[in-house]
């Protein structure tokens, strides 16, 4: 992720970029040829050791997993700027102010920078699917825990076992490059590293540490993870031996960080003015970019907390007005309450787990503040909510591969039927139905996007754009149009409102846009 961050900079995540991480590899895997060996090896006595219901529950998590990946996309960033990003990423790297654009764009996450480097964008738009290939080897690790656990009737090992319980809701993620799965998933594994680590150093600071650094590429939510590395840092004396690697790792995500959002936004911390005000490229978003984005935002919360007038509504009223969200949103906004209410009576004696309660009531309140989102919520969902089933089924070992299995065919109920979903969805410019499997994606994966646009060419000063047709078009809608693709309401919205249009800064793509000033049409 790093290093694709770096190179975009100056060039497209092309065949050129993949054949130089080919090589990469390949001097990676003879070079370390007998630990390459080493570890195939122990990858297949592995396989061999585990129980027969294990490897059934395995081969079975795989197909579904490969089908998910081959049905059509149902999240709706997927439709306005994941796949756009993607596409900018494989055909010119990083843009100096693509956020002018079409304002998500500044949104992009590190998850999709590590993608573009493994679609090979160059043969086929149909491969954006790094999420279900994440799946299948995190699938692998739940199963070798769970194989672990019957061997030593460890609760932690349960945890990390029972993560296919979940696959129903998981699998919504993994047919499209969403940093929210890595996120969702990757944070259990910090989790375990924290407990295994607390009481015991078991040398394993570094691996948590760059997990942690992975996820804040991924999505600056979860900064406040990175207090784990730091309690296990001062509890266990690691200063003098960590202290310079992670500062350089640190050092170096930051940069990059930094350098993505500059580029793209001309700000640091996009979209907040945070060390960014000094900054003046002529790329920088529009302040009337800024100040819509942020009235949204404050007209989101006022909807969230159910207010008209919100500063007349108590602090009280707010959150049970949150509570009672309509549809999905209520029932993990109760269910992430009810988590922290009765998580500490499943904790009580232990002082690992009450360090991570800690992190969970400080993450908690920062995302309730800022972002109420159930999706920012679900890290912490599912690691207490698995912790206390873990507690619950220690006492029936023999119920645990069935309860998994049970719940790992409710997953195929999506895949073989089309479900209605007109009262869960989160926006409602999506279908109301869930597309089932079709048996012909086994050999011809579908497209990237849910819709099939025609798209018409318009002329906005120097910028010619692409500009999706059809009853589905919203406002921020660009599906997989050619670059550059942006909806033509959006750009009048913009002109007529604010008197500001997006422009090419030179006749080259490549460089980028920039917020042009004009006199509003009313």
């Amino acid at each position: 992720m790093l290093l694709i961050h770096i190179y975009a900079i100056w060039f497209p995540i092309n065949e050129i970029f993949y054949f130089l991480n080919f090589l990469l590899a390949l001097i990676g895997v003879i070079y370390h040829k007998n630990l390459t060996q080493m570890q195939l090896s122990s990858t297949f006595s592995e396989w061999k050791s585990w129980r027969k219901s294990i490897k059934i529950l395995g081969i079975l998590l795989s197909i579904l997993i490969l089908m998910q990946t081959a049905t059509r996309p149902f999240i709706v960033d997927n439709e306005t700027y994941y796949i756009q990003s993607i596409k900018w990423l494989n055909e010119f790297g990083l843009v100096k102010g693509l956020a002018n654009l079409h304002y998500f764009f500044g949104q992009m996450s590190g998850w999709h920078l590590l993608q573009s480097g493994f679609n090979f964008g160059f043969l086929s738009s149909s491969l954006n699917n790094l999420n279900g290939f994440l799946m299948l080897i995190f699938t692998c690790f739940s199963l070798h825990h769970l194989n672990r656990f019957f061997e030593m009737k460890l609760t932690m090992d349960l945890f990390l076992g029972l993560i296919p319980v979940g696959n129903l809701f998981l699998f919504q993620f993994i047919n499209v490059p969403s940093p929210d799965l890595p996120v969702f998933l990757i944070s259990q594994i910090i989790f375990y590293l924290f407990y295994r680590n607390y009481v015991n150093y078991q040398g394993d600071f570094r691996v948590l540490f760059l997990l942690c650094l992975l996820l804040f590429l991924s999505k600056i939510t979860v900064a406040p993870l990175l207090i784990l590395p730091l309690v296990l840092m001062i509890r266990h004396k690691l200063f003098k031996k960590e202290a310079g690697i992670s500062m350089l790792f640190a050092a170096l995500t930051l940069t990059v960080f930094f350098l993505k959002n500059y580029l793209i936004s001309g700000y640091l911390f996009y979209p907040t003015e945070f060390l960014s005000a000094w900054l003046n490229p002529d790329w920088k978003v529009a302040p009337e970019l800024q100040q819509f984005f942020f009235r949204e935002i404050n007209a989101q919360l006022k909807s969230t907390f159910g207010a008209i007038q919100q500063t007349q509504n108590t602090k009280l009223e707010n959150f049970i007005h949150w509570i009672f969200e309509p549809g999905m949103r209520s029932i993990f906004n109760k269910l992430i309450i009810l988590l922290l209410l009765i998580f500490p009576f499943y904790i009580y004696k232990n002082k690992t787990l009450f360090w991570l309660y800690i992190y969970a009531i400080l993450q908690f309140g920062i995302l309730y503040f800022t972002a109420p989102q159930y999706r920012f919520f679900m890290p912490l969902i599912i690691g207490m909510g698995l912790y206390i089933l873990a507690k619950l089924l220690l006492k029936f070992p023999k119920k645990v591969i069935p309860f998994i299995t049970f719940f790992s065919l409710i997953a195929l109920i999506p895949l073989l039927f089309s479900l209605n979903v007109s009262n869960i969805k989160n926006s409602a410019f999506m279908p109301d139905k869930l597309q089932a499997f079709q048996t012909e994606n086994i050999i011809v994966p579908p497209g990237n996007s849910l819709h099939h646009f025609e798209y018409e060419t318009v002329k906005e000063g120097n910028l010619i754009y692409q500009s999706p047709l059809g009853e589905k078009v919203f406002f921020w809608i660009t599906s997989d149009g050619n670059l550059p693709c942006v909806n033509a309401t959006m750009i009048e919205y913009f002109k007529n409102s604010y008197g500001i249009r997006p422009q090419l800064r030179t006749e080259n793509l490549k460089d980028g846009f920039y917020s042009e000033k004009i006199i509003p049409e009313r």
